[in-house]
């Protein structure tokens, strides 16, 4: 069986995702004493600040509708539906799973994992846009790898 999302319940999963990534690096931030950490992820917090208000606008901008869904053949359905599924976030801004992820030393890790699964979302989501949008999306692409970079850097300084 086939299943079909509308661009606007991508756009809108965006927003949602958008928003569980701007809250685990604002726990970081609040919960780190490593002065560089919350200066970074400060910075990745207003970042994702801003990757909200413009899906926000991509997502107002769709009709309720669904213009020009998207069908998919089953094996798309399921990757589609794991790449929406918000469980994968269920936990990531509450306080312990933040504690955890700092007291173990991966939360760079996990931060460059979430850049990377928007990366694959975003690209995803895509064929759904007008030009545009399209052009917008393509520049939040640009966005995240950049905040992979200064990820990976800061690892990299950290572990000597």
């Amino acid at each position: 069986m086939a299943v079909i999302f509308s661009a606007r319940e991508v756009a809108a999963a965006a927003v949602e995702k958008e928003k569980a990534r701007r809250a685990f690096y604002q726990s970081v931030a609040d919960l780190t004493t490593d002065e560089k950490l919350k200066a970074l992820f400060t910075f990745l917090k207003e970042e994702e600040d801003n990757h909200v208000h413009e899906f926000e606008k991509i997502r107002d901008h769709i009709p309720e509708d669904g213009v020009q869904p998207e069908e998919y053949a089953e094996e798309m359905e399921a990757y589609m539906d794991s790449v929406i599924d918000d469980r994968l976030y269920a936990d990531i801004d509450s306080k312990e799973f933040v504690q955890k992820a700092i007291g173990q030393g991966n939360v760079l890790d996990m931060a460059i994992g979430f850049e990377k699964d928007a990366i694959l979302y975003f690209r995803e989501f895509i064929p759904f846009l007008n030009d545009a949008d399209r052009t917008i999306v393509e520049g939040l692409i640009d966005e995240e790898k950049g905040h992979i970079r200064k990820l990976a850097q800061m690892k990299k300084q950290m572990a000597g």
